[in-house]
């Protein structure tokens, strides 16, 4: 199948006269034509959605009647603001169907708007998969048009989206004449209490409209049509099963993959012919000659073949990830020395793609190797089991964890993490409130508890980098870069979540103060002494009611200079004291409190810093003194991957996570200066 133009998604149109002309002279028209969400596209199997970040306009926008190029209305100009398209033009034209359109509007016909793009690069969003366009969530299956060219759009009847009616208005001029309003609309008008003679034509526009919705006859149900249409579909279900179970007996081996075509000739409601073409294409010449789907090893998957990939690449832990038989099935096939040219090779030939001896990765067959993503390749990608696009995106976050957990991991340890839902900032009430419980009078009556006054508020930004596998790649055989490249980018994102934790941690001489009751500025070194002083300002913190708040503290955060010293008043059962060494006493601290230790605390480059101060916490569980929120839950970054542009051999990674951090509940910690007195 071809990049087939986009033209779908019907929206209000609206017509007048030019401000200031003549009843009879040119008539503009408005509409916002695209919002930016799914449309249904002939010629694509999936829903689609246009990209508006990456639309430009060509040079010029013209808008034709039932999308014909021959039947010309006007030109316009398109408003981009990366959630929605709206045009503002002329009809202009000096046709027939400029004539129909405009005559058609003063007579109250109702157009609908539909959009026309071609596009130069898509890409599959897989089934249960989200991803934001055009500030919206996506959830697959479906494309994104990521990049295209804005060619115009159409008037039309009926657009992709049946439910959305156009409103089209005459000239403001002739239209607020009595003798040319329909007697009905000017009554109905008139009764909402509005002058005709006074309107302006966008107050006019919406009049129309809303008169034209609150009258629109209702569809007459015909129920005999109706049984025809549930046993036309029964019918053309039955048919493509039974057809379908015909040739797996014919076929047994190829049985997985009939059911696959079957399947979705079923969803895509194609009639019997198209899905028996189908089926005959999937052994007919592909790019260099027949591929027959018997040939393979059964035992080929997506899963195994990222088993394959983590063996030779070594990955700590695979042994885990996978079952025993995919495995062994991944270790007899490739022996754990897979290699990129052979992985790619694996993929596209499943699509269509015959692999020759000396065979050279090129575009083509990196394009049969993504066929399941591109919409120029469905036809051959029906039959596959292999998603090239898959296995890269889960070998790569299988890899881009392993980066992640490679950095500073503290802030996980000493943070509530807080899952959201939108980027959108939220506000939390302090946990310490007035709720201690009051014994219940003779009335059983229970009284309400207070909420405290203290608020935090936080929200979710994205952060996020792109690499590339390139040609060079492909000419090394390099099986690395696809593990090293989520490699770094899961590095990079514990990189960034380090660096705005650290940021707002730090730099906290407003929140830990004297007046909060939660600093030691006294005896608080790294000795029992210090420990005790700063557990005893820990304790000895109050609710608003001035009780004890009744929580522990459960750890210790010291910079590196004190790791060793923390560890030791932790781990050691007896304290030495007194001139002579031989002299021991019980460490009441010993095994008390879990160490956690960061190079960022004494790092120059945050506000902040010390070598010496620390910090006592509670956990953060139940009092976090901060807090990490991220999108769905999901602090690690994703990786995507996709085939570079049309004609360009490589693969693009891009890898991003939606986060935010800040400080919260001031009675969850104390921090000490370090100094001795």
């Amino acid at each position: 199948m071809a990049k087939h133009s986009i033209i779908g998604m019907s929206a209000p149109v609206t017509i007048a006269a030019a401000e200031g002309a003549q009843a009879d002279g040119p008539k503009s028209f408005s509409s916002t034509f695209y919002t930016g969400g799914l449309l249904s596209v002939a010629g694509y199997d999936n829903p689609v959605v246009v990209d508006l970040a990456g639309l430009k306009a060509g040079n010029v926008l013209v808008a034709n009647l039932d999308h014909d190029a021959s039947k010309r209305v006007g030109n316009f100009d398109v408003v981009n603001d990366g959630k929605s398209l709206i045009a503002n033009g002329k009809a202009t034209a000096a046709t027939a169907a400029r004539d129909e359109v405009v005559n058609s509007a003063q007579a109250g016909y109702q157009w609908q708007a539909s959009l026309e793009v071609n596009p130069t690069k898509v890409e599959m969003l897989a089934k249960g998969k989200t991803a934001i366009v055009n500030g919206q969530e996506i959830t697959g299956p479906a494309y994104i048009t990521r990049t295209g060219t804005l060619k115009g759009f159409g008037f039309v009847s009926h657009g992709a989206d049946d439910n959305t009616s156009a409103t089209i208005a005459a000239s403001a001029a002739s239209s607020k004449k009595d003798n040319e309003m329909e007697p009905k609309l000017k009554s109905w008008i008139e009764a909402m209490g509005f002058d005709v003679d006074t309107l302006t034509a966008d107050q006019l526009v919406g009049l129309q409209a809303n008169y034209s919705g609150q009258n629109a006859k209702k569809p007459v149900l015909d129920i005999t049509a109706g049984f025809e249409a549930v046993k036309a579909e029964n019918k053309r279900v039955e048919a493509i099963t039974a057809y379908a179970l015909d040739k797996c007996e014919s076929q047994p081996r190829n049985t997985d993959a009939i059911k696959v075509i079957a399947e979705q000739a079923i969803d895509a409601k194609w009639p019997l012919d198209k899905f028996r073409l189908e089926l005959l294409e999937a052994t007919a010449p592909q790019g260099h000659s027949p591929m027959l789907l018997g040939n393979r090893d059964e035992r080929m998957s997506n899963r195994m073949l990222e088993a394959a990939v983590c063996q030779a690449a070594n990955l700590g832990g695979h042994e885990k990830m996978f079952d025993d038989q995919t495995l062994q099935a991944a270790h007899d096939r490739f022996k754990g020395s897979i290699g990129l040219n052979q992985l790619m090779f694996c993929a596209a030939e499943a699509n269509g793609y015959r692999v020759h001896g000396g065979s050279q990765m090129s575009v083509e067959a990196q394009r049969y190797a993504f066929a399941g993503t591109q919409p120029g390749m469905i036809k051959a990608s029906g039959f596959s089991t292999i998603s090239i696009s898959t296995i890269l995106s889960n070998v790569a976050n299988k890899f881009l964890r392993a980066g992640f957990d490679s950095v500073d991991m503290t802030p996980m340890q000493i943070a509530a993490v807080r899952n959201v839902r939108d980027f959108k900032t939220i506000t939390t009430t302090s946990l310490i409130a007035d709720t201690e419980f009051e014994k219940v009078g003779p009335d059983g009556e229970l009284k309400h508890g207070t909420l405290s006054e203290l608020t935090y508020s936080n929200k979710a930004d994205t952060y996020g980098r792109m690499l590339a596998i390139t040609r060079t790649d492909y000419v090394n055989d390099d099986l690395g870069a696809i593990t090293s490249v989520p490699t770094k980018l899961g590095r990079g994102g514990g990189l960034k979540l380090n660096s705005i934790f650290w940021k707002k941690f730090l730099d906290n001489s407003a929140f830990f103060t004297a007046g909060r009751g939660n600093v030691n500025t006294g005896v608080a070194d790294m000795t029992v002494g210090g420990l005790s002083a700063t557990e005893t300002i820990f304790m000895n913190q109050t609710d608003p009611n001035g009780d004890p708040l009744g929580i522990q503290p459960s750890m210790i955060l010291v910079p590196t200079a004190l790791k060793t010293s923390a560890n030791t008043l932790m781990r050691s059962e007896k304290v030495v004291s007194g001139a002579g060494a031989a002299i021991g006493e019980a460490n009441p601290f010993n095994g008390r409190f879990e160490v956690v230790s960061s190079p960022y605390m004494s790092n120059t480059n945050y506000t902040g810093n010390s070598a010496i101060a620390w910090y006592m916490l509670a956990d953060p569980a139940i009092l976090p003194v901060i807090e990490i929120v991220a999108l769905n839950g999901r602090v690690e970054p994703t990786v995507e991957s996709a085939d570079a542009e049309f004609n360009t051999l490589g693969v693009q990674m891009r890898g991003y996570c939606d986060i935010g951090v800040e400080l919260q509940e001031y009675r969850g910690g104390v921090r000490a200066d370090g100094n001795a007195s």
